[in-house]
C-alpha cells in the first residue's frame, strides 16, 4: 500500500471546491478518496456523465475539476469549453494521444494516466495550487457596474449578496449597491469565503456572527439557509463531520 494514503495532508491556503468526472464508479470512488486526504477540499461531487457535470457546473463554482476524457456521452474536451477559465483541471483518464494537446487548454494543470496512485494525484494537486495562486490575488476585489459606471469593491467588505429580480444586492459594512447581474454570473467570480446558502443568497463566512434555525446573523440582518445548501455552508465552516 502506498504509504501516502493513511497520512492527512494540509495543501492549500483556501478551500476547494472538488469536482469529479468520470463514468467509472471505481475511478470515482478513488479520486474521491484521495481529495478526502486533503484538508483544505471543503466539498466534493461526483458526476458519472458529461451532462450531469455540466448540470454541476452552471450552478456552481469549483476551484478543481478532475475530469475524464472518454466519457459516453460529452467528451471531456468539449466540457472543458465551459469550464471556467479560473478553475483548475487535471484531466485522468487513459486516452494518452490527447496528452499532448491537454496544454492548449489554460485551464489544464496536469494530465494524469490511469491507473492513478496518491503519490502521482498529490502532485497535481501541488500543480493545481500553484495555478489557483496566481489568481487568488485578483480575486480580492470585483469591479461592478452601478448605473453608469464601474466601481471597485473589496470582497473582504461584502457582507452578503441578495438576488433581487434582475439586479443583485451589494450589501457592504456601510452601504448597499444595486448592478445588473444574476447571481449565477456572479458566483464564479468569487472566492472560497463565500458561499451560496439560499437561492437568492450569497454569503461571506467571514462575516457570520451566528447560525440557528436555519437562519445566519449578520449583525442585524437576518438570511435564510435553504435545506438544499446547507450541508455545504456546514462543511465549509468546518461544522460538519
Amino acid at each position: 500500500m502506498d504509504k501516502w494514503i493513511d497520512e492527512p495532508f494540509t495543501l492549500l491556503d483556501e478551500l476547494m471546491n472538488c469536482l469529479i468526472v468520470d463514468d467509472d464508479p471505481l475511478i470515482c470512488n478513488l479520486l474521491e478518496h484521495f481529495c478526502g486526504k486533503i484538508h483544505e477540499v471543503s466539498g466534493i461531487v461526483v458526476a458519472t456523465s458529461g451532462f450531469e457535470a455540466i448540470n454541476f457546473i452552471n450552478g456552481s463554482h469549483f476551484n478543481l475539476v478532475l475530469l475524464d476524457f472518454d466519457l459516453p456521452d460529452i467528451t471531456g474536451k468539449d466540457i472543458l469549453k465551459i469550464i471556467d477559465t479560473t478553475t483548475a483541471v487535471i484531466m485522468v483518464t487513459s486516452h494518452k494521444d490527447f496528452a499532448s494537446d491537454s496544454y492548449t487548454y489554460d485551464q489544464i494543470v496536469d494530465y494524469l494516466v490511469k491507473p492513478v496512485d496518491f503519490t502521482r494525484f498529490f502532485k497535481g494537486f501541488q500543480k493545481a495550487q500553484s495555478f489557483l495562486s496566481k489568481h487568488r490575488d485578483k480575486e480580492s476585489r470585483l469591479f461592478i457596474k452601478e448605473g453608469n459606471k464601474l466601481v471597485k469593491i473589496q470582497l473582504e467588505d461584502v457582507k452578503y449578496f441578495k438576488s433581487e429580480a434582475n439586479y443583485i444586492a451589494v450589501v457592504l459594512t456601510d452601504r448597499k449597491i444595486l448592478t445588473l447581474m444574476t447571481l449565477k454570473d456572479l458566483v464564479p467570480k468569487l472566492p472560497d469565503f463565500f458561499q451560496k446558502v439560499h437561492r437568492s443568497y450569497i454569503v461571506n463566512l467571514n462575516k457570520i456572527d451566528s447560525i440557528d434555525n436555519n437562519a445566519i446573523e449578520i449583525g442585524k440582518d437576518h438570511i435564510p439557509v435553504s435545506q438544499r445548501y446547507e450541508k455545504d455552508l456546514l462543511k465549509k465552516i468546518d461544522l460538519l463531520n
